[in-house]
């Protein structure tokens, strides 16, 4: 009886904070999880007929849109095999029961349709040397590379068998799977797991001389054979970070390597050494921008050996210096583990935005839809309330979309929430289109200015509800932007404007650009004499001075209220120094205005009034 009190207990006290939290919540945050059909762990079920198993899946992404995910890690190849249409490897056992059997339908495809009409991203999640799972020679093709190509292979004491990294012909293998992949499916990203040489277990102590003779023939230049096995698979790592930049630069490529890097680092990490052991070398994949992102497995609590505060703030520092981002993974279920361990895990990450800390994966799917340690229940009820967009990556470019428009709110009076509806823009022809609906108790002037935890959907159609509970009072401020699939924002729609408060602005000055409006009082500087201030006056023009560090482009943009109309009104250079400038009314009528001003890395919104 007890027991169920004190759940009960926590709920409440879960639920009663999520609105104190929702403030803080990231309009931008990675969101992801592993969903493994490795044994058919999440999906599928092995052998069930093909609508059986579409449904399943349709029914996983409802779960996981429903707790503000927005990004999935599918995996398509296992052992050597396929999730989707290969010219270069059979058809996965694990859909069939056969291997090479055709399930009667693309797996992959299907799953990047059922995601993108959800909002969710599709990273295809491949294991890049792994045989097989199972020491039977009998489950695997005459198709499979360990029938069709043995001499590829390293076989270990304990029965499992690897592609052998340290052959040019099986890196280019490797390369050639992603290359095929990229080119033939509408995906999102590309993400490798951690196993590259064995892993120590039990009595195995790992590779021992197995490759010995690989060596001998493709070692030149090495004097030991670890900093070999370590080229070998940065190589790997190189040639598909090639492969996929060379055919669409906006697809992501990321890799989950084992959280230790080495033991010792950082001070007071003990456990298994990545860098000597399966020599994963990811600081060298971080420092030659091989990869997008690091999702290193921070599968320990915070404390103890394996603290995930010190190893997040170790991770974080090195992605941070090779610019790069970090999304720490996660693991649901793991002993001592309470309900509280990864929302915590999660703040500790969040703390850490400024160090390029930007996200959180989850091991696995049926975690997740089970409600292991009540993930499910934490997630939507506090540490991801709100909906958040996956952060763009500045070196992948890509271009903004053009703005939506005609906003439009109605409070619907029978159920309480408020209905929204927008149109897409005409320019905008790529299929997976995603929107951010903010809203806000101050107008906003940019999408830079917008406050965090102002998201109420992020969502692919072109309508939204929203519960009046999540509308701040007694004034909200609307307004909706499409995101590019490369994460690149459009700016603002229309601004809808509800309540009866008048408007509150979305930032006051910087304290490098004093208030605007009058002409500045006290001393000038000399390019701006008594005589231009009075004709200023006489014309509507108002000034602003500013103190510029070093020479930098100065843009100024004046925008109606409702951010309907917008006017540019000054784009120039100006060298380093104090500099008044003039903003001239033109042909604006009477009224209130948004002036938006930037400068170096600065932006200010202030209020003018044109009498």
């Amino acid at each position: 009886m007890f027991k169920h009190f004190a759940l009960a207990f926590s709920l409440f006290v879960l639920f009663l904070t999520s609105g104190a939290q929702a403030q803080e919540l990231p309009n931008r945050e990675f969101r992801g999880v592993w969903v493994a059909t490795v044994a058919n762990l999440d999906w599928p079920v092995q052998g069930a007929p093909p609508e059986k198993q579409q449904e399943a899946l349709r029914q996983m992404l409802d779960k996981i849109k429903a707790a503000n995910l927005n990004v999935v890690f599918f995996q398509i190849r296992t052992e050597c095999d396929a999730f989707y249409r290969s010219s270069l490897e059979p058809w996965s056992r694990f859909l069939t029961g056969v291997q090479g059997k055709d399930p009667g339908y693309d797996p992959l495809a299907f799953a990047i349709q059922e995601a993108h009409s959800r909002g969710l991203e599709l990273h295809v999640w491949v294991n890049p040397y792994r045989v097989s799972t199972v020491a039977n020679p009998n489950v695997y093709s005459p198709q499979h590379v360990s029938k069709a190509k043995p001499n590829w292979l390293l076989t270990f004491s304990n029965g499992k068998r690897i592609l052998n990294p340290g052959l040019p012909e099986v890196r280019n293998h490797i390369a050639a799977v992603i290359k095929e992949v990229v080119q033939n499916y509408d995906l999102d990203g590309v993400h490798f797991d951690d196993y590259f040489y064995p892993y120590p277990e039990g009595a195995f102590p790992g590779i021992g001389n197995e490759d010995t003779q690989t060596y001998k023939t493709h070692g030149t230049g090495y004097s030991n054979i670890k900093d070999w096995r370590r080229f070998n698979i940065n190589e790997t790592m190189r040639l598909v970070h090639a492969q996929i930049k060379a055919l669409k630069p906006q697809v992501r490529f990321g890799v989950s390597p084992f959280g230790i890097w080495k033991n010792g680092e950082p001070a007071g990490i003990a456990g298994m050494d990545a860098y000597n052991a399966i020599y994963a070398d990811a600081v060298h994949w971080l420092n030659n921008h091989y990869v997008d992102y690091i999702t290193p497995q921070l599968y320990w609590a915070i404390g103890g050996r394996q603290d995930y505060r010190k190893l997040l703030y170790w991770w974080s520092d090195k992605a941070h210096a090779a610019q790069r981002h970090l999304y720490p993974g996660h693991i649901i279920s793991q002993t001592g583990f309470t309900m509280e361990e990864v929302p915590h895990q999660i703040e500790i990450t969040r703390s850490n935005r400024e160090q390029s800390a930007l996200g959180s994966v989850f091991f696995r799917a049926t975690q997740l839809l089970n409600n292991t340690n009540l993930i499910a229940t934490s997630l939507e009820a506090a540490t991801f309330r709100f909906p958040a967009a996956p952060p763009a990556m500045d070196w992948n470019g890509g271009n903004a979309p053009a703005a939506p428009s005609d906003l439009t709110v109605t409070l619907n009076e029978s159920t309480g929430a408020y209905e929204v509806r927008w149109a897409r823009n005409p320019l905008n022809r790529h299929p997976f289109k995603r929107y951010l609906l903010y809203v806000t108790s101050s107008m906003p002037a940019t999408g830079d200015l917008i406050p965090e935890g102002a998201v109420r959907a992020f969502t692919s159609s072109e309508m939204a509800t929203v519960a009046a509970a999540d509308v701040p009072s007694p004034a909200s401020f609307w307004t909706v932007t499409e995101v590019s699939p490369a994460n690149v924002e459009s700016e603002l729609s229309n601004v809808v404007a509800l309540g009866s408060a008048l408007p509150v602005l979305a930032q006051q000055p910087s304290t490098t650009a004093p208030a605007l409006g009058t002409p500045p009082t006290g001393t000038l500087p000399e390019t701006l004499s008594p005589a231009q201030i009075a004709a200023g006056n006489r014309l509507g023009h108002v000034y602003v001075t500013i103190q510029l560090q070093k020479k930098s482009s100065v843009k100024a943009e004046l925008y109606t209220l409702d951010r309907k109309k917008k006017t540019k009104v000054l784009k120039e250079k100006y060298k380093a120094g104090s500099h008044t400038l003039t903003i001239p009314r033109g042909k604006l009528a009477k009224g209130t205005y948004l002036l938006v001003l930037e400068y170096g890395k600065q932006r200010s919104v202030q209020k003018v009034e044109f009498k």
